[in-house]
């Protein structure tokens, strides 16, 4: 985790911290994330901006939500002198700076408000983003920039594959479920809700169908995890449509599951897992 100090010229206080995914439990066990302030969640081309009066549930809750981003960065104030009026003010500047920039996730689509500051204030919160925003550079954060530099200045964001985002966001799920005190089985699964569609796509093993077996669904549209336990050889799965679920063609020993997030049963071979489900976490 980087932490960049208040300078002489930062009006407020201002500190920034900058954290990889990876390491935002650092981050989160740091008393900054009580104060009032602004987040950016950023990958190489794009960003999302948000502000609470309670960050450390806010990032939390969008390590589960969100799985493009590959840092986090926080802009508060050394003795807490931001407000809910500052925060949102900052928050809608910059919005604007990054929807002029084309880099705005298209999740975000609070625009702020601008109008509720006398001219003093904004002047001063002004100032205090021009600090900022010099920082950001400086670190080689350029999504306010319309300007790119080829390389960043300082590089801190890996570049991942698809295939590890996955691998992280399903760490990150049941991370979670373990904070929640729930126990999960030896043998999980873990898929989300496929982008545009209205099904959860997962591939499990077909020798899992032998032993008691963990499926975990995520909705990140309705922010819930849902827990399914499936008793051992509850189901069969072939190649042939004969009642049982389906196999990959190319891989026999991976199942093809397309389960449907409204009524939880499987596109193709129509049998229903809604029976299993023993718990639903909002997140």
């Amino acid at each position: 985790m980087t932490y960049v100090s208040e300078s002489d010229g930062w009006d407020l206080g201002g500190i920034l911290y900058s954290c990889p995914r990876d390491s935002t439990d650092i981050l989160l066990n740091d008393d900054s994330c009580d104060k009032y302030g602004v987040y950016l969640l950023l990958s190489s081309e794009k960003v999302y901006v948000g502000q609470s009066t309670d960050l450390r549930q806010r990032i939390k809750h969008h390590l589960l939500k969100k799985d493009w981003w590959e840092k986090v960065i926080l802009l508060t104030s050394k003795n807490d002198e931001l407000n809910q009026s500052y925060i949102t003010y900052l928050e809608a500047s910059l919005i604007s700076k990054a929807q002029e920039c084309g880099t705005l996730d298209c999740d975000n689509k609070t625009d702020g408000n601008k109008s509720n500051l006398d001219k003093f204030t904004k002047k001063l919160l002004d100032q205090y983003l021009d600090e900022a925003l010099f920082i950001l550079q400086l670190i080689g954060v350029d999504v306010f920039s319309k300007d790119k530099k080829k390389e960043s200045i300082i590089k801190t964001i890996p570049v991942m594959s698809n295939k590890d985002i996955a691998v992280r966001a399903k760490g990150e799920a049941l991370k979670f479920l373990e904070e929640q005190k729930i126990k999960l089985l030896k043998i999980k699964s873990y898929g989300k809700l496929q982008e545009n569609k209205n099904i959860f796509w997962i591939n499990p093993k077909t020798e899992f169908l032998k032993k008691d077996w963990d499926l975990i669904l995520n909705n990140q549209i309705t922010n819930t995890l849902y827990l399914i336990r499936i008793p051992a050889n509850t189901f069969k799965a072939s190649l042939d449509d004969d009642g049982n679920l389906f196999v990959r063609k190319d891989k026999p020993y991976y199942i093809d599951l397309n389960i449907d997030a409204d009524t939880f049963c499987d596109k193709r071979s129509k049998l229903s897992f809604k029976e299993f489900i023993i718990s639903k976490i909002h997140y």
